[in-house]
Formats: structure tokens, sequence, C-alpha cells
């Protein structure tokens, strides 16, 4: 039967039936089987909180997915970080009833987690998977919460403790799922963020068309309606009183005497005189000016899970890139790869007239230009595939190891000509990205010419280890 298992640190302590205690650094080797859940200990929230963000950036399915509980003994915890957790338990009511209460609460999610291929022995490195099985294990409509703590003023508690940068990647990770029709999103609210920095804290102010200072007044106007003259508040005030200064009779009744029509601004900078101000908005954070129009609006949404999202969670994301190159280009499987390797490496030894190249190539943080892209994704990997289809040969012969790693013999061609090609491969997606995205992947290439000796696996292995 599955028991709690506390977290413990240096400066905490349980006392209680029923449950395992074990060091942070012991997760990873204990059977998930026997977990219910991690219970830490918030008396130093800020301590628990670090604890929670190494469970939850954890690479392993059976780790970060597992239901993480509070115990607290405090009301003075941040909103958004009490609420990170699956559940909360005092601690003057921690007991073994109350412990074996949980465990049977968060059943549920182990049982998803038992189903998932690989739980035990997987590594979920893409943070867009790690969050679409955080929100499908739960089960639940993910709702924002609003903060002064984060730039963003919105967080998802449950999502916080995955992400490095917590003011960041948030909402565009899940923009990105929804985009891909992983995620259904209701709205909730609208709100404006620094174009810059992404800060939602902006002063609007109200500024001279003229000169742009906000050092401004402003004051009402006056239509008399016997005279019909009309002129700012402060022409017609005779010490508490009203008085026209064209025909001198005293203003008693607004809507009889009188009315107001508009606001007049006066710039105590320029002097200029004007009815319309210029609005801008200046971000707390940056420091950045920029109109309204100028910043990014964005819809602020709760989301579920779809159908597909569902499906994803369980068997993993679309390798877009993949799919989109195997449609262009025709990708060999590795199996079909391997084999045609081995024909290539045989004839180079028999005939001795010729040299083909083995060409590896990798992209680095693809994960984040999906989310970068978000709806925009497929357009651009089409794109890319296309600047493949130039630079490769139809005599060459491309595989993916996987959705980042891709393997090309380039038949009849040194390593010098290889470099060539890769090099134009390298101009191509710079080229694609220098004017469109403030982020573009970066792109190893390392190439060997084809000889008996020559191990895939084993270039491989070189190539990833020396690839930082």
């Amino acid at each position: 039967m599955r028991q709690p298992y506390y977290i413990q640190s240096a400066n905490s302590e349980i006392s209680c039936a029923g449950i395992q205690t074990i060091a942070q650094d012991e997760l990873q080797n204990i059977n998930s089987d026997d977990v219910a859940y991690w219970l830490i200990d918030m008396r130093i929230w800020t301590e628990g909180w670090e604890q929670l963000c190494k469970i939850r950036r954890n690479l392993a399915p059976a780790v970060y997915l597992k239901p993480v509980l509070f115990l607290i003994d405090s009301d003075t915890i941040p909103q958004e970080i009490v609420t990170a957790s699956d559940g909360n338990i005092h601690r003057s009511s921690c007991d073994e009833r109350i412990l074996e209460d949980w465990v049977s609460r968060v059943e549920p999610i182990n049982q998803w987690i038992e189903h998932l291929p690989n739980a035990k022995v997987g590594s979920d490195a893409n943070i867009a998977f790690k969050v679409l099985r955080i929100i499908t294990s739960r089960n639940v409509e993910l709702e924002p919460i609003t903060t002064i703590r984060r730039h963003s003023g919105y967080v998802y508690p449950l999502l916080e403790p995955m992400f490095g940068k917590r003011d960041t990647g948030v909402l565009e990770t899940l923009a990105f799922l929804e985009s891909q029709h992983l995620l259904n999103g209701r709205f909730i609210s609208s709100a404006h963020f620094c174009s810059h920095c992404g800060s939602a804290f902006l002063n609007f102010k109200e500024s001279c068309p003229q000169c742009s200072s906000d050092d401004i007044r402003s004051d009402e106007l006056i239509h008399h309606f016997k005279c019909a003259y009309t002129a700012e508040m402060a022409d017609f005030r005779t010490g508490d009183r009203l008085v026209c200064p064209k025909c001198e009779r005293e203003l008693k009744h607004i809507g009889v005497d009188y009315d107001k029509p508009s606001i007049v601004y006066h710039c105590n900078q320029c002097s200029h005189t004007f009815q319309d101000p210029k609005i801008m908005t200046a971000c707390y954070n940056c420091g950045r000016t920029a109109e309204p129009e100028h910043q990014e609006a964005r819809s602020i949404l709760a989301y579920t899970v779809s159908a597909i999202g569902q499906n994803a969670a369980d068997y993993g994301l679309d390798a877009l890139f993949t799919n989109i190159l195997d449609h262009e280009l025709h990708l060999f499987s590795e199996h079909a790869f391997r084999d045609f390797y081995r024909i290539e490496m045989s004839r180079i030894e028999r005939y001795k007239r010729s040299t083909s190249s083995l060409v590896m190539i990798r992209f680095h943080d693809l994960d984040k230009l999906y989310i970068k892209l978000a709806g925009k994704a497929r357009e651009v990997f089409y794109e890319l595939s296309t600047i493949f289809k130039t630079v490769l040969r139809q005599s060459d012969v491309i595989t993916a190891k996987n959705e980042t790693i891709f393997f090309v013999i380039m038949t009849e061609t040194s390593a010098k000509h290889a470099e060539r090609a890769a090099e134009r491969l390298q101009e191509g997606v710079s080229a694609l990205f220098e004017n469109n995205l403030d982020f573009k992947p970066a792109m190893s290439v390392r190439i060997r010419e084809i000889h008996p000796k020559l191990d895939i696996d084993a270039a491989l292995e070189d190539f990833l280890e020396n690839d930082n």
C-alpha cells in the first residue's frame, strides 16, 4: 500500500506514525509504487518552496508528477505559494488518520501515473510536455490568480515551480499548448504587458501631445447659456461664486445657467493648451514608455485539457518538425538508415574510389522555439524544411534520431564539401530567424568521413559529449 513520504531538510522534522522520512537527494532512488505523495514542511516556506521546485523540475515522471502536500502552521505564506501544492495539512491536525485520508484523495493521480508508458524510466525534458502532463494528471481546470509578487501579474500556482524564471515562460507555454489544440481556454480577463520585459505593471499616463510631458493640469470649460461665452472655470470663478467675465451675470445653477461641455488641459512644460491628451504607458519594471497600442495585449485564460491533449499526455507530443521533414524529405527510418550506412561503408571499402560523409545535426532549445512560435510553428518549420530541401541532394539519405538530432549520409561528398553544405544550411536557418524573432535555435553540426571503423553510435556519443 502506498504511503506518504516526508521530505526531510536541515530545519524540519516530524514525528507521526504511517509516514516515511527521506532526504531530497533520495527521491529518484525510491520505488514510486510505494509513494502516495511527497510531504514538505513549510515552517520556513522559502526552503519548502525550493524543495517543491526541485521535485517539479525533475525529469522523471514518477518523481515530478507525484502529488505534493504542504505541512503548514502559518497563515502568512503567500497565496500563490500555498496553492502551488496539491493540498495542505495543518501541523496541529497532522495525525495518522489525516495522512491516510490524503492517500485515498490523491490515488487517482497515482493511478494515472502508473498507466504511463515508461513512467519509471522515462525522462521528460520538454517543458511544454511536462506542463501538459501535470494539468492532465490533476484533471482540473487550471485557473490563474493575481499577484504583485510576479512581474506577470498573473500566476498559475500549480505550474510556477516548474519554471526557473518564474516571471517568464508560463503564459507562453500555455498559449503554445492551446495553439496546438492540446488545451482549451476559457476567458478570465484581458491585460496589457510591457512589450520589452513582459511586466503587467504599467502606469497609464495622460501627457502633452506636443512635448510628451505628463506635467499637465486640467480645468473644466464653462458655457454660459445667456451670452454664449465659453471659457475655463478659472476665468468664471470669483471667490466662491461663478461670474461670467463677459456679461458679469452670476451663474447659479448648472443645466439652467450654464453647462460644462468638456475639459481643457495645459502643459506646465511647454505651455501648450489642448483638449485630447496623449495616453502613454510606463513600465514599472524596466522603465520603458510606449503608447498602449504598442504594448502587448493578452487574454488571460483558464485551461482544461482537450481530448487531443489527453492522448498526447499519455503517449507524447507530436514531433511536428520531424513530421514535416518526413513529409517534405521522406526521412528514412533509423533501421533503414543503418542498413544504407553499412552498404555505403562496404562500397567505399571495396572500391576505394570515392568518399562519402556522415553529417550529424543537432538543434538546441527546440522546445523553447515551439513555445515562442506558438501558432506559427507549422509555417516556420515548413520554411525550415525548405532550407533542408535546398541544401541536400536527392542522393543524400537523412533520418531523425529524435526531434532534435538528425543524421545525413552525403554520398560521394568529401568532408570539405560536406562542411560547405552544412554552412549553407546554418546560413539559411540564421537568415530565416534573423528579422522575425528575438530568439533562434542554436544549431550544431559535426562531419565525419565514412570509413570501416566509424561507428555511428560512438560518433554520436562523442558529438553530444563535446557539444556544449
